[in-house]
């Protein structure tokens, strides 16, 4: 079971690098990216924070290959893994807006 945590780190570990490679594409679509020199910028410091699903399933993965009985439990921690790097991009990607108004 742990095979599905390791399938969706490396999942979330690619849409990381091809943010990180996105130099002036507008990938996110939750996101204001406001002029076309901003958006590498925001692109790279969203790949940065999507490391954080990434290292939550590969602890899941371990943790779930030594006791196979929490794997069904461990799947919630995926999403809301998920949902904390997204919240976590849409407050930076804010700041950063901020910050360059300045």
């Amino acid at each position: 079971m742990s095979e599905i945590f390791l399938v969706i780190a490396l999942l979330v570990a690619g849409i990381a690098v091809l943010l990180h490679t996105a130099s002036d594409r507008k990938l996110l679509n939750f996101i204001d990216y406001g002029g076309p020199q901003a958006a590498a910028r925001i692109n790279r410091y969203a790949a940065r924070r999507l490391l954080l699903p990434v290292a939550v399933n590969l602890a899941c993965a371990l943790v779930a290959a030594r006791q196979p009985q929490l794997a069904v439990p461990l799947l919630f921690l995926t999403p809301l893994s998920i949902l904390g790097a997204m919240v976590w991009i849409a407050a930076g990607v804010s700041r950063l807006k901020t910050v360059a108004a300045n």
